[in-house]
C-alpha cells in the first residue's frame, strides 16, 4: 500500500488510526519546509519517532538527562558510524551503558512529545515507508490512541502555556527575588535552571536538556509563576534583573570615591539574537612601530681584552669567554639596548676571581 499526502487534506491522527487498524510496519515520514519528522510503527503499534531528524532527539534527553559519561558516548557515537542503521540508545545499550528499562522510560517519552510536536502542524506532506526499520528499535509498543488522546490534552494547555512562554526566541533569566515563598524545586526543575545564564534562549534550552518542547515549556511556565525566572526579549531584565542591579551598584560606587562605568553588554551579531561576546582584537590595528633604543654609553672593551674575529670576545692569556662564531656576533653585540661596556666589565671581574 503507497500511503502518502498532504496534512491539508489527511489530519495526522486519521493516518496514526489508518496505520493502527491495519497494523502497518515500517516509518511514517512527514515533513514541511523547515523540517522533518518520522514516527516508527511495528504492527500498528509506535514503537518511537522523532520530530526532527536532523538532530539526535533521544541522545540528547539521554545526555540532558545526566545517564551518559564521555567514555559511554564516545564508544556509543563510534558503534553507530561504524554500523549506520544503528541507532545511538540501541548502542548505549548493547555496550552496557545504560539498562533497558531506563531506555524504554525515555523512548516512550521521546515518542510522546513526537507525536505532539507533528500534531501541531497543519501543512506538510506525508509519506509511509513499508518495513523500514527503528534504528533505535528498544522494544517499546505504544497504543496509538493513547499516545493521540495525550497529544490532544497537551494542545489544550499549550495555549495557557504559550503567554506565560511567549516564542521560542525568548530569553530565560533569572529573577532576583521570588513572588512567592514556595521556593522547593523538583529535580526537572532544578536541571532546567542549572542550565539558565540569561544568555540562552527556549529552544535552546529545549536542545541543551533535550527533555522536549511541551516539557521544558511547562517546566518554564511553573517556575515564572513562583517568580523564580523571567521570560521575555533581550533586554527586558535591565530593570529587575542583574543588569540592573549591576548598573545600581555602579552608581553607588560613585559615593564610595571608586566611580565605576555601568555594565555594558558587548555581543557580536546581536540583532541576530546569537549572545556572543564581542572579543578584543588579539592584534591592535595599528601597532607601536619598534624604536631601535641606542646604548646610554660607547662601547669601550676594558684593558686584556680584544675582539676576535667573527664578532667573539677573549681574553689576552686566558681560556675564551665567548667563542667567535663566523660571520655572527654576540647576541649582547647584536642587541644596542645592551651596555656592552658595563657587561664586559663585569664579566671580566667575574673571572679575576
Amino acid at each position: 500500500m503507497n500511503l502518502e499526502g498532504s496534512l491539508e487534506a489527511f489530519s495526522l491522527p486519521d493516518i496514526f488510526q489508518l496505520l493502527s487498524f491495519t497494523k502497518k510496519t515500517g516509518a511514517l515520514h512527514i515533513s514541511r519546509p523547515t523540517g522533518r519528522g518520522v514516527v516508527y510503527f511495528t504492527t500498528g503499534a509506535v514503537t518511537g519517532g522523532t520530530s526532527d531528524t536532523s538532530r539526535q532527539s533521544l541522545g540528547r534527553r539521554l545526555v540532558g538527562a545526566g545517564l551518559v559519561d564521555d567514555d559511554a558516548l564516545g564508544s556509543a557515537v563510534e558503534a553507530v558510524r561504524a554500523a549506520p542503521g544503528t541507532g545511538l540508545a540501541q548502542a548505549l545499550r548493547d555496550s552496557g551503558a545504560l539498562d533497558e528499562g531506563v531506555l524504554h522510560e525515555h523512548v516512550v517519552e521521546q515518542a510522546t512529545d513526537a507525536v505532539f510536536d507533528l500534531l501541531r502542524w497543519t501543512q506538510g506532506e506525508f509519506a509511509f515507508v513499508v518495513d523500514e526499520p527503528n534504528p533505535d528499535d528498544l522494544a517499546v509498543s505504544l497504543v496509538v490512541e493513547e499516545l493521540v488522546t495525550e497529544g490532544r490534552a497537551r494542545l489544550e494547555k499549550w495555549e495557557t502555556l504559550t503567554k506565560k512562554v511567549p516564542a521560542p526566541d525568548a530569553v530565560v533569566t533569572f529573577a532576583l527575588a521570588p513572588s512567592t515563598a514556595e521556593t522547593r524545586l523538583s529535580a526537572e526543575e532544578w536541571g532546567l535552571l542549572a542550565v539558565v545564564d540569561g544568555e540562552r534562549t527556549v529552544s535552546q534550552l529545549v536542545a541543551l536538556t533535550g527533555r522536549g518542547e511541551f516539557a521544558t515549556v511547562q517546566t518554564l511556565a511553573s517556575l515564572v509563576d513562583r517568580g523564580l525566572i523571567a521570560v521575555g526579549s533581550r533586554g527586558d531584565d535591565e530593570e529587575g534583573g542583574v543588569a540592573g542591579l549591576l548598573r545600581r551598584q555602579a552608581v553607588l560606587s560613585a559615593l564610595e570615591g571608586r566611580p565605576e562605568p555601568p555594565p555594558t553588554r558587548s555581543r557580536a551579531a546581536d540583532s541576530a539574537g546569537t549572545g556572543t561576546a564581542v572579543a578584543p582584537p588579539v592584534v591592535p590595528a595599528r601597532p607601536e612601530p619598534i624604536v631601535t633604543r641606542q646604548p646610554d654609553f660607547p662601547e669601550e672593551l676594558p684593558a686584556g681584552m680584544a675582539r676576535a674575529s667573527g664578532g667573539g670576545m677573549r681574553t689576552e692569556g686566558s681560556a675564551a669567554i665567548a667563542e667567535p662564531r663566523a660571520g655572527v656576533g654576540l647576541p649582547i653585540e647584536r642587541d644596542p639596548s645592551v651596555n656592552k661596556s658595563l657587561l664586559l666589565r663585569l664579566i671580566a671581574g667575574v673571572r679575576g676571581l
